[in-house]
């Protein structure tokens, strides 16, 4: 397992830490909202950053410097815009850690200063899954930079991850099957949620129901709900709410209370029914890991259900774009 404490204690060994940014597309962006909203709510002088590689590379957070570290990633190790990302931190001066999948020599490899190989959750336990380094990425630079971060407690909740998310993917299984038989005719899904939650359902929006199922889709912050997209609710609208278990939770339950009266065709994955609560008052921080993963379960029975495979595409990979 890579030792992330080892190689921050380096980083930090050789330069002043004020900044820890992160920037990669699609899954490999989501990925980073847990550990960005991490350290923009934990952090009391480290700075932090959350954006898209092209972005990036346009028009750079102006935090971005010699004092920062930037975290990319790229699952096979190619992404352009990442990889370009990448070398815009180097020369500014920022060390680069790439995030990939896969072993040998790729873009990854060739613009960051350490690279760490993660795992599928299929692989290998939690704490070598790419979000489990993120995060550990995140708490070790609060904890080495400033003592902030709440280190002892995010420690536990990663080990507590490690059997907490295998046993909820074992038990969730009849609420999957139940979805992928109720949506596989939806032709329009709106996936919610807040708090770290709310990227696992933009990924679910963007990544599979858009990419790999080829369903409209649009992700709504329960926040932001009352504040013009309940409007577009119906009886049978199709929801898709990922509950989280910390401070933002009264958004989702508003949001759940208002669905119940005027809709029947909403489904919401409650956490704390799986064990979330034992992470203690840092679960919010793991919200984004523990849908992705259930998510996984769901994703799997509604493309069966769909006869639609999530490895077809239309264009990715196909043409020039």
């Amino acid at each position: 397992m890579f030792d992330v404490k080892k190689m921050i204690e380096e980083i930090t060994s050789k330069k002043e830490i004020k900044n820890i940014s992160f920037t990669g597309v699609g899954g490999s962006l989501a990925c980073f909202y847990a550990p960005y909203y991490y350290v923009m709510r934990e952090g009391k002088n480290v700075t932090t950053s959350y954006t898209s590689s092209n972005e990036f590379v346009h028009d750079t957070p102006s935090c971005v410097g010699e004092n920062s570290i930037v975290v990319i990633s790229s699952r096979g190790g190619n992404t352009a815009e990442t990889v370009e990302a990448g070398r815009v931190a180097k020369k500014l001066g920022a060390t680069v850690i790439g995030m990939t999948h896969e072993e040998g020599e790729n873009g990854i490899t060739e613009v960051s200063d350490y690279v760490v190989l993660f795992k599928d959750l299929s692989e290998a336990p939690y704490e070598e899954s790419k979000t489990g380094y993120i995060l550990k990425i995140a708490i070790e630079t609060l904890h080495q930079v400033e003592g902030t971060g709440k280190y002892e407690l995010m420690n536990e909740a990663i080990e507590k991850m490690n059997t907490l998310i295998p046993a909820a993917e074992k038990a969730i299984i009849p609420e999957a099957i139940k979805f992928s038989i109720n949506y596989k005719d939806d032709n329009i899904i709106y996936t919610m949620g807040s708090g770290t939650a709310w990227s696992a359902a933009q990924q679910q929006q963007i990544c599979i129901l858009m990419e790999m199922q080829w369903i409209n889709s649009s992700v709504i912050h329960t926040g932001e709900f009352f504040h013009g997209p309940f409007e577009i609710t119906d009886p049978d609208t199709a929801f898709l709410l990922l509950k989280s278990t910390g401070k933002t939770k009264p958004l989702d339950e508003r949001a759940i209370n208002f669905l119940s009266q005027y809709n029947h065709h909403f489904t919401v994955i409650d956490a704390e029914k799986y064990g979330m609560n034992d992470l203690g008052e840092v679960s919010e921080y793991f919200d984004y890991d523990f849908h992705t993963a259930m998510l996984g379960v769901f994703n799997k029975l509604l493309a069966d259900m769909r006869d639609h495979p999530l490895s077809k595409r239309k264009y990715m990979w196909k043409y020039k774009y």
